[in-house]
């Protein structure tokens, strides 16, 4: 059971070059330009939308459910399912441009983890199947899938956002 988000942050320059080829882009993935969420990216999903309540705003929507992408998308009404070795690999890239990332950021920007977080209910979460429904409220240290693994989420993804935005990078999303 894994599943990782990572935020790949690019500048305008070289997302061009990745859109022109992005078979031969050499990634150069560290610490500045790469935020991994370990199994709580859907978490801070379900957390935000619980959050907004019926009202989710499209920027942040896009940050969690990214709709542009360079590349080719599986086009799953053609497949037979029946065959699957005959699936085709997406190579898709989905990522944010600059302006959803400024707006999803001022967004944020204007939130307080605390108001956030009080909303974290880990039997709403294990109900609703978020990923991993493992959620539980054992806040110690050496726990994750709890709200202070969400509060290290949402940090992350405002500091993300926010240093995209004060460079006008864009954002390539790689999950796995």
């Amino acid at each position: 059971m894994s599943q990782s988000v990572n935020l790949y942050q690019i500048d305008a320059v070289e997302f061009r070059k990745f859109s022109a080829n992005q078979e031969a882009y050499d990634f150069k993935f560290d610490d500045t330009n790469s935020a991994v969420f370990d199994q709580n990216y859907e978490g801070l999903n379900f957390l935000l939308e619980t959050y907004f309540a019926g009202e989710f705003p499209e920027s942040l929507e896009e940050v969690f459910y990214p709709t542009e992408f360079v590349g080719e998308e599986i086009e799953f009404d053609a497949l037979d399912f029946e065959d699957p070795e005959d699936f085709p690999e997406s190579t898709a890239t989905y990522f944010l441009k600059p302006e959803v990332i400024s707006h999803a950021n001022k967004i944020l920007e204007s939130l307080d983890a605390d108001d956030v977080l009080r909303l974290y209910d880990a039997d709403s979460f294990n109900k609703n199947d978020i990923y991993p429904t493992v959620w539980h409220t054992n806040e110690s240290p050496d726990q994750a899938f709890n709200k202070r693994h969400l509060a290290e989420g949402f940090d992350l993804l405002k500091k993300t956002l926010a240093d995209a935005d004060s460079k006008g990078n864009y954002i390539l999303y790689f999950i796995g």
